[in-house]
């Protein structure tokens, strides 16, 4: 976040897309409005250069990222993982170190369980977390709404995709706006 602002700053962003994966997701509440979200979001951010890292669960079992996800993250690997916060996977823990940056944006599922585990474990560590709300999701949406509260309680921003990215860019002035506005707006 720019200290002066408050507002969230690109430079210093790190989305971690979550375990969203073909044998877990069609469970997720609201899911189809989910992960149009979360594409839209990652598409944007793509188109930004915000730096990603991505994670399966225990994949053999739950199967690998949607097809939707995989064709917005060419060029990169997910981490496989069989803990549910990401930082106890040690491949995750040195890619964020390894990026430099301080501000971790979670993206996936599911909410109480692997987002929470990890944005506490991130927060433990001096990292800023912000959680773009509707590109999160649950299996039932108590667990998912009890998550949230008890996340910002700890420190985390609660946020949308839409406010993070126009927050990134600042005004309509930004080198990449137009590509990104067709997003938005739900055409891109």
């Amino acid at each position: 976040m720019n200290g002066t602002t408050g507002l969230l700053d690109l430079d210093d962003a790190l989305v971690a897309l979550i375990d969203v994966q073909a044998n877990h997701f069609p469970t997720v509440a609201d899911g189809p409005v989910v992960l149009d979200r979360i594409a839209r979001f990652v598409r944007a951010a793509r188109i930004l250069e915000a730096p990603f890292v991505w994670t399966e669960h225990h994949p053999r079992a739950f199967g690998p990222t949607l097809a939707e996800l995989r064709s917005e993250l060419e060029g990169l690997e997910p981490i496989p993982k069989i803990s549910f916060g990401c930082f106890g996977e040690p491949r995750f823990a040195e890619a964020v170190e390894r990026s430099g940056r301080r501000t971790l944006y979670l993206a996936g599922t599911e909410t109480h369980i692997c987002i929470a585990q990890t944005a506490l474990a991130a927060l433990a560590q001096g990292l800023r977390v912000v959680l773009p709300v509707d590109c999160l999701g649950s299996r039932r949406p108590l667990d998912h709404a009890t998550a949230l509260r008890r996340l910002e309680r700890a420190g985390a921003v609660l946020s949308t995709w839409e406010a993070i990215v126009y927050e990134w860019m600042r005004e309509g002035r930004h080198p990449r706006f137009k590509q990104v506005l067709p997003i938005v707006k739900g055409a891109g």
